[in-house]
C-alpha cells in the first residue's frame, strides 16, 4: 500500500499511479477533455485586501481510463481542491512563489481497491472491506469502522460465537471478548485483531479523531490477518520445500 499516493493531493497534469479496480494491473489517467473543475461560492470574492491565492477552494470532477489495453475501465472520481504556493527560482537564482491547483479525491467510481483481498475470503468478510474503500477519501471514520465490521464477520466465520447463555437468556458477547475466543489456531493474530477493535472503536465514537493513516494501519492488519486464514505463505512454503525433499531436487 503507497501511503503517499493515497493521502497526497495531484496536479491535474501529473495525476498518481491509481491501480485500476477492475484488472488491477494498469494505472488510471484522466480522459482528455474530462477534467472539470469550479471554484466553491464562498471562494469567488477575491476582493478582501488580505486576499491571497491559497483562500480559493474548488470541487472537481473526472473520469478515469485504465491504462491496460485489454481492460480499459472507465472509473468516476470527484473530490475537492485548492491552490498551494510552491517556492521557484528565476534566471538569476532568486525565490519566487508560484500558484498551483492541487486537488483532493473524495470518491471513485467504481472504487480503488486498496489492498489485495484473498480469493478465498467469504462475502460476508470481503463486502465490508469493500465498503470501507468506497469511503476511505470522503469517511476516514466510517472506513475504520467498517474494518471493524470485518473483523466481526470474520470472528462469525471462524465459528466464534457471538452470544453466551447468562442465566437462562441469550446474551450479545462484546467484540473484545470474542477476540479472546479465538481458537488457538489462530491465537497468533489476537493482538492485531484487538488493535482493528481500537481503531474502528474511534471511527464509531470519535468521528474526525480518525485519520487516514489510521485506517491504513488497520488495513495494513487485515491484509496480514486475512492472507494468514485465507491465503497462509507459510502452508505453501512447507508443502513447496516437502515436495522438493522428497524428490531431492527440482520438482518441475
Amino acid at each position: 500500500m503507497d501511503r503517499k499516493l493515497l493521502k497526497l493531493p495531484f496536479v491535474v497534469e501529473r495525476a498518481p499511479d491509481w491501480i485500476c479496480p477492475t484488472c488491477e494491473k494498469g494505472v488510471l489517467r484522466f480522459k482528455t477533455g474530462t477534467f472539470f473543475s469550479e471554484e466553491l461560492a464562498a471562494s469567488r470574492d477575491h476582493s478582501h485586501e488580505a486576499w491571497e491565492p491559497d483562500w480559493i477552494r474548488y470541487v472537481y470532477s473526472g473520469l478515469l481510463v485504465c491504462t491496460n489495453d485489454q481492460c480499459k475501465e472507465v472509473v468516476a472520481t470527484g473530490g475537492k481542491g485548492s491552490v498551494d504556493g510552491v517556492q521557484i527560482y528565476d534566471g538569476n537564482g532568486a525565490p519566487d512563489l508560484d500558484w498551483l491547483d492541487h486537488f483532493r479525491p473524495t470518491y471513485f467510481l467504481p472504487h480503488l481497491k486498496l489492498f489485495p483481498v484473498p480469493k478465498q475470503c467469504p462475502e460476508e468478510v470481503a463486502s465490508h472491506v469493500a465498503r470501507s474503500f468506497g469511503i476511505f477519501f470522503a469517511e476516514p471514520q466510517g472506513a475504520a469502522n467498517c474494518v471493524r465490521m470485518a473483523v466481526e464477520a470474520l470472528l462469525t466465520e471462524l465459528k466464534v460465537p457471538r452470544f453466551a447463555k447468562v442465566a437462562g437468556k441469550q446474551k450479545l458477547i462484546s467484540l473484545h471478548q470474542r477476540i479472546g475466543l479465538l481458537p488457538p489456531k489462530y491465537a497468533s493474530l489476537k493482538d492485531m485483531i484487538y488493535a482493528i477493535k481500537w481503531l474502528g472503536n474511534a471511527g464509531s465514537h470519535d468521528g474526525d479523531a480518525v485519520s487516514m493513516d489510521d485506517v491504513m494501519d488497520s488495513y495494513e492488519l487485515l491484509e496480514h490477518i486475512l492472507e494468514e486464514v485465507y491465503a497462509p505463505k507459510t502452508e505453501k512454503l512447507k508443502k513447496l520445500a516437502k515436495k522438493v525433499n522428497k524428490k531431492k531436487g527440482p520438482i518441475s
